[in-house]
């Protein structure tokens, strides 16, 4: 399996494909608590379209999200409608990408809580 696996990266996947992909659309970064998060954002051309973030996973990146895109924020190219579309934010995680790594280890999570409620 890892000899096929390896067969495949050295052979027949296409960097450059890949990295065009990435280059078409548009990248930003801002800071956050002080840190450089990088995401990219595209907008729909749909009126209206609601905003949504979606993250990778640890250890992944953008790349894995970049499929979606497309139907999301063009839902009448893919059988939906333009009620369905939506304006896509795919932040890096931090340490990823083009994010900042934080100099710290862990983090607060009562940070995030809400008065009044628990999580």
């Amino acid at each position: 399996m890892v000899q096929e696996l390896a067969r495949y990266w050295t052979t027949e996947y296409d960097l450059r494909r890949c990295e065009a992909r990435l280059r078409s659309l548009p990248h930003f970064t801002t800071e956050i608590d002080g840190l450089d998060i990088h995401f990219i954002h595209v907008r729909s051309q749909h009126e209206g379209a609601l905003p949504v973030i979606i993250t990778h996973g640890w250890p992944g990146s953008v790349i894995e999200l970049l499929s979606i895109i497309g139907p999301l924020t063009n839902p009448t190219a893919h059988g939906g409608s333009a009620a369905d579309a939506f304006d896509v934010v795919i932040p890096s995680m931090p340490g990823y990408g083009y994010s900042g790594k934080p100099r710290d280890t862990g983090g607060d999570p009562t940070a995030w809580r809400v008065p009044g409620r628990s999580l």
